[in-house]
């Protein structure tokens, strides 16, 4: 992870502009407002909730106040462990940091951690109510790994993503107490 601290932080980035090592895509639909997702993905305190690979969250600073989400918006950063899914009972530290936030329909964030990464976190309303959301992963590993390698990040990561999405939308449903089949 790169070095944080007093006067040393990490640069905003913005969406890949050359080819990640690995992308992954899930979407749910949920019978919620969009709004009510947004706001539940913009605060990554509750990664926890949805994502039983993490532990610790702690916001480590907060947003620009006058921006979109406010104090979660953009600026805002995480620290937290994330489990490594091939070696039982070790975890890595990771920096999260929000890089673009839009109400109520977009939270995007860049990671540094084992690897480096970008996501985006799109929210659509649909017709009828409720609402369509879609979670992006872009993945970018060191070069010169073995494809076996790169093969298994692409899998994990899209394995991760789908998991945090299903978990996300019972999580959601949950709260506002409706629940859909499929």
């Amino acid at each position: 992870m790169p070095a944080t601290g007093p006067g040393r932080t990490l640069l905003p980035v913005a969406a890949p502009d050359t080819p990640p090592t690995a992308v992954a895509t899930a979407t749910f639909a949920a019978p919620v407002t969009p709004r009510d997702v947004w706001l539940y993905r913009l605060d990554f305190a509750n990664l926890p909730e949805y994502n039983p690979d993490v532990s610790g969250v702690a916001r480590v600073e907060v947003g620009a106040a006058e921006g979109a989400g406010g104090m979660l918006g953009t600026g805002a950063r995480y620290t937290f462990r994330l489990a490594d899914a091939r070696q039982e009972g070790v975890s890595h530290p990771v920096e999260l940091w929000l890089v673009d936030v839009v109400e109520p329909s977009l939270v995007a964030a860049g990671m540094a951690g084992g690897s480096e990464a970008y996501e985006e976190f799109a929210v659509q309303a649909v017709d009828g109510g409720g609402c369509e959301a879609t979670l992006t992963l872009w993945v970018t590993l060191p070069d010169g790994l073995p494809d076996d390698v790169v093969a298994a990040a692409a899998a994990g990561s899209l394995e991760q993503i789908r998991k945090e999405v299903r978990l996300m939308k019972e999580v959601l449903e949950a709260r506002a107490g409706v629940t859909t089949i499929g």
